[in-house]
C-alpha cells in the first residue's frame, strides 16, 4: 500500500542531495569564476554577453556559440 510513496520519496531525496552538491560546488567555484571574469578584457566580456544575449532570443545556429572545438589525438 504504501510502495507508491516510497517510490516517489526515494527520486525526491536523490534529487535534493543533488541540488545540495550542486549548490556547495557553485559556492565553491564562484570566486574563481570572479577572479578570472576581473582579468579579462571588458570589452571582450561585453562582446560575449552580447553573444549569449542573441543566442538565447534567437536560438538554433546562434547557439553554436556554445559549442567547443577539440581535435582528438590519435
Amino acid at each position: 500500500m504504501h510502495r507508491p510513496v516510497e517510490l516517489t520519496l526515494l527520486p525526491a531525496d536523490a534529487l535534493c542531495r543533488k541540488l545540495s552538491r550542486a549548490r556547495k560546488g557553485v559556492s565553491e567555484t564562484k570566486p574563481a569564476f570572479e577572479q578570472l571574469t576581473k582579468c579579462l578584457d571588458a570589452a571582450l566580456v561585453q562582446e560575449w554577453t552580447k553573444q549569449e544575449r542573441i543566442a538565447m532570443e534567437q536560438h538554433g545556429d546562434h547557439l553554436k556559440i556554445y559549442e567547443v572545438a577539440s581535435e582528438k589525438c590519435g
